[in-house]
């Protein structure tokens, strides 16, 4: 799959800077091998018509690896506005300065440029770019050595940011907020709200998760309507207590993180 392009005005520009100009942060301490390792990953893209509508998301869990010499590969789940649940494979090269700042080339499965910080001793990285079609900004940390086998049962508060949709186009956002409950076995139960530019709204569904040897699960949810709702996480540490998620519908799609009641 190839995400779809945008450009905003400011990003080439901004993009256009050179590395080696950009001011030293944090003492000179990086390099590309900073950046080694599996490290989790979000990625969401804005896409805008010429006239600066808001028009397309697109939104991505998943993980990212880096070989610490100059390869990068991105493994997500995609959804966007027409789209849910899709494999998405990205890689290319990716480089570090001394100040923590470098530069991501995406030549396979997209063609799209990053700027690239890295912080917390490589623990964690930020990364903001375009495609040509959509804006994008992401984020990660290092994953765990050992990936959950099971989940903890219990409750998780979650939060996050959405788009509602009406046939595929974009018709509200909203701000998330509620609880993943988890079942010693494998179910699963959502009950979230949202806080619309229309008016507040409820989520409530029950369903069941699969977790993978790879910090990655999912789950398949239907609500009291029949509703159906596909949750894709990834596992940020190795009880998979803590985890980002994606959630698709067709009545919205969103992002969050969540962690242990």
């Amino acid at each position: 799959m190839r995400i779809y392009r945008t450009f905003l005005a400011w990003v080439p520009g901004m993009l256009a800077v050179p590395l080696l100009g950009q001011p030293q942060i944090g003492g000179g301490a990086c390099s590309t091998a900073t950046l080694s390792g599996n490290y989790s990953a979000t990625l969401t893209g804005r896409g805008f018509t010429s006239g600066t509508i808001f028009s397309a998301t697109t939104e991505s869990v998943g993980s990212v690896s880096f070989d610490g010499l100059s390869k990068i590969m991105f493994t997500l789940t995609n959804n966007t506005n027409k789209i849910f649940n899709t494999p998405l494979t990205l890689s290319g090269t990716y480089s570090l300065q001394a100040n923590c700042i470098g530069n991501v080339s995406i030549t396979s499965g997209d063609t799209a440029s990053f700027m690239l910080q890295s912080y917390n001793q490589g623990k964690n990285y930020l990364i903001v770019g375009e495609d040509g079609v959509y804006q994008f900004t992401g984020s990660g940390d290092l994953l765990p050595a050992t990936c959950p086998t099971n989940l903890t049962a219990g409750s998780y508060p979650i939060n996050g940011t959405g788009f509602g949709l009406s046939s595929g186009a974009l018709s509200a956002t909203f701000n998330v907020l509620g609880l993943i409950q988890i079942s010693g076995t494998s179910t699963v139960a959502m009950n979230v709200s949202l806080a619309t530019n229309s008016g507040a709204k409820s989520i409530s569904a029950t369903g069941s998760y699969t977790v993978m040897p790879d910090c990655v699960g999912t789950a398949t949810l239907t609500d009291s309507s029949g509703n159906s709702y596909t949750l894709s996480f990834e596992f940020t540490d190795s009880t998979g207590e803590d985890f980002i998620i994606a959630s698709a519908s067709p009545a919205g799609l969103f992002t969050a993180t969540g962690r242990p009641l």
